[in-house]
């Protein structure tokens, strides 16, 4: 049965979660303590799922709480529930919460939010890929990124479009502000996938402070840390997909949705380079001495793909589920039905359509992935055909030849 351990000193809160949530006991073995020792004592004693903790509590606060599980379960996946803390307060849990939920919680909230995380599971059944995944705090950013952003920062007038232009070319760096944005840690959670707005909607102080912490940021070693991957190639491959998405979204509700899901689609090859290099290093020898997709040999060496591990990332940090479904299934959309056009199919279409190939960024010469075709599209109940969408390919490349 699904462990949810919650953490509070504050016992009418403690009293009301149990109250609240008394019709998932069903489902769930809820535990509830008033200390953060009293919940490293309950992870000695058995295995759980998600802790959910206050932030001030007496002796060790949530933060040093969440590190300790970020160290010795590092796959438990963790949420701070808390009424606003001071800044210095809340930079010490970015590092080490997955997402910040604002006091008073509404119970259905909660619930879904934990609902989620406990899925998640499913998605990345392997253990060990979880607690790597769990371990992450710092996030290096690609190269120049970072000091872009922080000299930005330094200006006395900031220009929002500016500044999320720059937190776009970088997917590790939009997916950290999309997690803040759409978690309560310095605002009111605000869910959403755009990054203008999660830039506007943070704030100048917040994103400064943020950026100029070593404990959330850091600048990508100037090498990589895996001579195997291109990481400039396979960024640039990032952003060709998300304009590609876009383009095939068109005015749609959820085209920003389809542009993240571009951006961040392999999201995952930058958490096996910081966390699994050897076991990626592996599989990227296997995929070119059998001559078959990467993927596939991930899941053969690590029993899991990037695609798996990114989307498992995206959705601990509360990012929104059609993005995370896009990422989990960019390399077989087919296998997951879709009535229509959306954010996943949009991806998949990008990647047939567009000249950029994931399999260029890496050494050995691999095989290029299966891609979708007209059929495909056929069989989703979409405003466009094959035809369609390839003259709106053709013209976001035109537009962006233009441009340069």
């Amino acid at each position: 049965m699904t462990r949810i351990l919650f953490a509070d000193d504050d016992a009418p809160v403690l009293e009301g979660l149990r109250t609240r949530l008394y019709r998932q006991s069903s489902r769930w073995d809820m535990v509830f303590v008033d200390s953060a020792a009293g919940a490293i004592a309950e992870l000695d004693r058995a295995a759980v799922d998600v802790i959910v903790t206050d932030m001030r509590m007496p002796a060790m606060d949530g933060a040093q709480l969440l590190q300790t599980v970020s160290e010795r379960w590092p796959d438990v996946v963790r949420i701070v529930l808390s009424g606003y803390a001071e800044r210095e307060q809340v930079l010490r849990l970015v590092p080490v919460a997955h997402q910040y939920l604002s006091k008073p919680c509404d119970a259905q909230r909660l619930v879904s939010i934990i609902e989620k995380c406990v899925a998640l599971r499913a998605l990345l059944p392997n253990g060990e890929l979880r607690a790597r995944v769990g371990r992450l705090r710092a996030l290096p950013t690609m190269a120049g990124v970072l000091s872009r952003l922080q000299a930005r920062m330094a200006c006395e007038s900031l220009d929002v479009q500016e500044t999320a232009a720059i937190v776009a070319s970088d997917p590790m760096t939009a997916a950290k502000v999309l997690q803040l944005a759409n978690s309560a840690f310095f605002r009111l959670a605000r869910s959403g996938a755009n990054i203008d707005q999660a830039v506007a909607y943070i704030g100048v102080a917040a994103l400064r402070s943020v950026l100029a912490s070593p404990a959330v940021f850091l600048s990508w070693p100037d090498e990589g840390p895996m001579r195997e991957v291109d990481f400039g190639r396979l960024q640039a491959h990032s952003h060709a997909m998300a304009a590609g998405a876009l383009a095939l979204a068109g005015a749609a509700p959820w085209a920003d949705e389809a542009l993240l899901a571009g951006l961040l689609h392999n999201i995952g090859y930058w958490v096996l380079a910081l966390e699994s290099p050897r076991e990626l290093a592996a599989a990227v020898a296997a995929a070119a001495q059998e001559r078959i997709p990467l993927h596939v040999a991930e899941t053969r060496v690590m029993g899991a793909s990037h695609a798996q591990v990114g989307a498992y990332l995206l959705g601990i940090w509360g990012l929104p589920p059609a993005v995370v479904e896009a990422v989990a299934h960019h390399h077989d959309p087919a296998a997951l039905a879709q009535p229509q056009l959306g954010p996943l199919a949009a991806l998949a279409l990008a990647r047939a359509l567009l000249p950029s190939e994931e399999c260029e960024a890496f050494a050995g010469g691999l095989v290029r992935d299966s891609k979708v075709d007209a059929s495909y599209l056929s069989s989703l109940q979409a405003p466009l055909d094959w035809p369609e969408a390839t003259r709106r390919i053709s013209q976001m490349l035109d537009s962006q030849e233009a441009a340069a």
